[in-house]
């Protein structure tokens, strides 16, 4: 049986993505032997004998998922149907309408419009409400997640009619499906005249080609210190973690190396290229950061080329090796550990997959060993979060106020640029306009409470109305001046002269 195999890097789940390799492939004939004619003998006893007919691929699927993830937490069996869905988030895109939904109860809400994809030009908004795709019904919660997107994507090409409602009038738009991008980049732009902040999401194919244009264009003489943002980053592909580096590497320095039992040492050194070797680093890390994210963050403490700031990091340290086979389907097989430069593994410990809740835990608990330790650990202001806040956070009535407030100004917000909007639309005013909301729905209101979380909940509101209106970037533009990790590396910095 023929496959094509890719080494790879697997960070902590699928939703936290993996760290790929560099791609190679080969071919390799399959062969039965002695030592494993036991399984083959029980299998075909099970398929010919057992009482009720069984589906011969579905027996050997289960039978390879439970074997892969008996071995550890990261080595595991992707079924055709989801091979392309896995790799999406590493090849830097998908095809289909182009939006972000969520689902709360039985209704399906737009929360975000790509830009400039098919849906964005179709005339779909976020806030609106998908009722259905051509004839099929979507709403009513019948539907899991994956099962909505399965009708929303498609081939470029392809078209599908949307049905949605939009302040109670149901509206029925055609979309031509496209190739989405997906974004490494959430935000990229200047804190300061003197400091770059990079806030990276994942590594992908094509995250290197995006930090050339636009990260790049922001370097200038002025420029002394850089910010990266890891948190969140549960890795990509390790070429893309290990060009980033060598940006702020000199030539020759180990970054990481790779070393399993079938795996001969593999090292990968810095080169003479990198765009910022003359710019003080900061980066920071916490318990979503892994893998691809855990190798840059490793090699730049271990040079002493970056003070590392956050929470401990998540301590995903095997080597997983993508195998393609003839039927479509992939596995992921640990066959090796990864190191930082100075011999570091930073693997976290773990028996075996039936360990999986102590393994991965929860990420905001930094007690574990392993990981990437920072050399400033900075802790989340929780001073302005009440019961209000998290009913109000949780209950979706901050969505729900930013999405009418957007439906009731929109003509007068789509003619604003960002900075115009952050002069007009202070926390004061977008605190008054959410007390309204709720007075009006006859919300009760804690003003002990209120008084307490005003700011932070002002601030979540002009933070989601500024990602509608504009993306990911005027997100963190609003929330980052109050980001206490954020304020500390300032602080930290020296004035310019």
């Amino acid at each position: 049986m023929r496959k094509a195999t890719i080494p790879l890097l697997l960070s902590i789940s699928m939703a936290l993505g993996v760290a790929l390799g560099v791609g190679l492939s080969n071919k390799r004939q399959s062969s039965s032997r002695p030592e494993w004619q036991k399984i083959d003998e029980i299998l075909r006893y099970v398929k010919e004998d057992y009482v009720d007919t069984i589906s011969q691929k579905t027996l050997e699927e289960e039978v390879i998922a439970y074997l892969l993830q008996r071995l550890d937490p990261h080595s595991y069996y992707i079924t055709q149907e989801n091979v392309a869905e896995m790799n999406e988030p590493l090849d830097g895109g998908f095809q289909g309408i182009g939006i972000q939904f969520n689902v709360k109860s039985d209704t399906i809400y737009v929360i975000k419009v790509i830009a400039n994809g098919p849906s964005e030009k179709a005339g779909i908004q976020a806030g609106d409400q998908i009722i259905s795709a051509d004839t099929t019904l979507l709403a009513g919660g019948h539907l899991s997640t994956n099962e909505i997107m399965a009708y929303l994507k498609g081939e470029s090409g392809t078209s599908v009619a949307v049905g949605i409602l939009r302040n109670g009038q149901k509206l029925s738009i055609e979309i031509e499906r496209a190739e989405i991008p997906l974004s490494s980049i959430d935000a990229a732009y200047l804190l300061n005249d003197t400091t770059i902040y990079l806030k990276l999401a994942r590594f992908s194919k094509n995250t290197f080609d995006e930090f050339q244009s636009r990260v790049y264009p922001l370097k200038s003489t002025k420029t002394t210190d850089f910010i990266l943002d890891l948190r969140g980053n549960g890795g990509g592909y390790l070429e893309a973690s290990t060009r980033i580096a060598d940006e702020f590497l000199k030539s020759g320095l180990l970054i990481t190396y790779t070393e399993g039992k079938s795996r001969p040492r593999a090292d990968v050194f810095a080169t003479d290229e990198g765009a910022f070797e003359g710019v003080r680093l900061s980066l920071i890390i916490d318990g979503y950061s892994a893998s691809a994210s855990e190798i840059l963050a490793g090699a730049m403490q271990d040079h002493g080329r970056a003070t590392i700031f956050g929470k401990r990091s998540f301590g995903k340290g095997l080597v997983q090796e993508q195998s393609e086979w003839a039927d479509g389907s992939a596995t992921r097989l640990t066959v090796a550990r990864y190191y930082t430069p100075n011999g570091r593994s930073i693997q976290r410990p773990y028996k075996s997959f039936d360990d999986e809740r102590n393994y991965f835990g929860s990420p905001l608990d930094t007690s574990h060993q392993g990981g990437i330790v920072p050399d400033v650990e900075t802790k989340r202001d929780t001073s302005g979060i009440t019961w209000l806040y998290a009913e109000l956070v949780h209950g979706g009535l901050i969505n729900d106020f930013v999405y009418d407030f957007r439906d009731s100004r929109l003509k007068e917000l789509v003619l604003l640029s960002f900075p115009e909007f952050e002069k007009q639309f202070t926390d004061e005013f977008m605190l008054g306009e959410l007390r309204k909301f709720l007075d009006q729905r006859g919300f009760q209101i804690n003003d002990s409470e209120w008084a307490r979380s005003g700011s932070k909940m002002a601030e979540r509101c002009r933070a989601i109305l500024a990602r509608i209106l504009f993306d990911d970037e005027a997100y963190f533009k609003i929330v980052n001046p109050s980001d206490e990790t954020i304020r500390a590396i300032l602080s930290s910095i020296k004035k310019p002269k």
